[in-house]
């Protein structure tokens, strides 16, 4: 039967099995998710636990010492749920926001040239009302189609 030290952080967990295998004793060691469990056999649980308190300190400091950089690739951090983590944005989504800034300023030169228009000739102003009446029919359009919430 195996006595049971307990279970440890790996860096600590290193440490204890070769302290216990420097002692000459033969330890176990199984990671779990908690950490990683050592044991060792029964008959030599006396020594395991002299050799534990004798180097209660160097296993202590090797909880405090940084960790060394693992060489291998390093993986990006997953976004938090939530978190106002910015988004790569595809290139149509920037072209329409790029649309969305300069509507306004095109809006009111529409709406300068329709005024100097109806001055001039009332043909052209028929047909920017056409043209007006057919884009804010086609935006009523896809808003139904959408579910009605303004997002285009």
């Amino acid at each position: 039967m195996a006595e049971d030290l307990g279970t440890w952080p790996p860096e600590q967990a290193m440490v204890l099995v070769e302290v216990l295998q420097g002692a000459g004793l033969t330890p176990d060691a199984k990671r779990t998710r908690e950490g990683v469990r050592v044991s060792v056999p029964a008959e030599e649980s006396d020594d395991a636990h002299r050799q534990l308190v004798e180097h209660m300190d160097d296993i202590a400091r090797a909880a405090k010492q940084p960790r060394p950089p693992s060489p291998g690739p390093r993986r990006r951090p997953r976004p938090v749920k939530g978190a106002d983590n910015p988004q790569p944005k595809d290139p149509q989504q920037l072209a329409s926001e790029r649309m969305l800034r300069i509507a306004k300023p095109l809006g009111l030169l529409l709406v300068a040239l329709l005024l100097f228009a109806v001055l001039r000739n009332p043909l052209v102003v028929a047909i920017a009302l056409g043209v007006l009446i057919y884009f804010l029919g086609r935006r009523a359009q896809q808003r139904g189609e959408d579910g009605g919430d303004g997002r285009g």
